[in-house]
């Protein structure tokens, strides 16, 4: 597996000159490595965050009755009621160990039984629909009877995944989600590494321009580089944030040919029978 932070990081090395990076960065203050401090200040603070809105890992959850928290909140269709099926937390291994950024949608799963006699907590409605269910199917389709108000999910801090309105009866329904990427970047398809080289390339100098414009026109010579050299360098990354948001869009079109992402386009592109 190729590893893109280390991929970034060389191709920031060769062009933007290390003097600049020194400079702006100061590992020599703070004691850390000039990796590190270009990894936390520009490429984990504000380009994951970027990436795992527009893109980032798509996958399906069925909400586990295991995972719902106690709400004292009470239902307005539980009559006064309170209970534990309005709130899931999502345990690690559920979302391979990475936060969810975002709810794309929640659904009702297909694979139950859709009639009026199928039961939630009944073995026998969990083997798919019968005919009967199926023809209820059809006619609640044209009628709108028996049909489920299907929630919005919210998402809370600590990867908590709320339902409103509230659930009073447990449905084990599906949720997509959008999970962030971690820190190392792992599970990046080598389709979006180039751009997301050049994404963190702009975004460094973006980070440069802001933090180091006024020092330079203030004549402040840094680590003995010729004003004029650095002067003449720092003012090409004027567009820098420009150019982010470019390459921005970009990424987000790379992320889209990713195995999983291209998958569940495709599924949705091709009729169903």
């Amino acid at each position: 597996m190729i590893d893109a932070v280390r991929q970034a990081l060389t191709h920031i090395y060769n062009v933007i000159p290390t003097p600049i990076l020194e400079a702006v960065f100061k590992p020599y203050e703070y004691g850390v490595s000039l990796d590190n401090l270009i990894l936390n200040k520009v490429l984990l603070s504000r380009v994951r965050d970027d990436i795992s809105l527009r893109g980032g890992r798509v996958l399906k959850l069925i909400l586990n009755q295991n995972w719902c928290k106690y709400t004292s909140s009470p239902s307005p269709y539980a009559l006064g009621i309170s209970g534990a099926y309005t709130v899931f937390h999502i345990p690690p291994e559920a979302r391979d160990n990475r936060d969810i950024s975002c709810v794309l949608g929640i659904r009702f799963p297909y694979t139950i039984g859709t009639s009026n006699s199928c039961n939630f907590y009944n073995n026998n409605s969990l083997k798919g629909n019968t005919l009967s269910g199926l023809a209820c199917a059809v006619l609640q389709s044209q009628t709108g009877a028996n049909q489920l108000s299907v929630p919005q999910g919210i998402v809370k801090p600590g990867n908590i995944i709320q339902l409103d309105p509230p659930q009073y009866n447990f449905v084990p329904w599906q949720v997509m989600v959008r999970l962030s990427f971690d820190d190392n970047f792992s599970g990046m398809d080598v389709s979006s590494i180039r751009t997301f080289c050049l994404l963190c390339e702009y975004a460094v100098k973006a980070y440069i321009y802001v933090n180091s414009v006024i020092i330079v026109e203030s004549n402040l010579v840094t680590k003995g580089v010729e004003l004029g050299v650095v002067k003449d360098i720092i003012s090409n990354y004027s567009d820098a944030n420009e150019k982010y948001e470019e390459q921005l869009l970009a990424m987000a079109g790379a992320q889209i040919y990713e195995p999983d992402r291209l998958r569940n386009i495709l599924l949705r592109m091709v009729p169903k029978r």
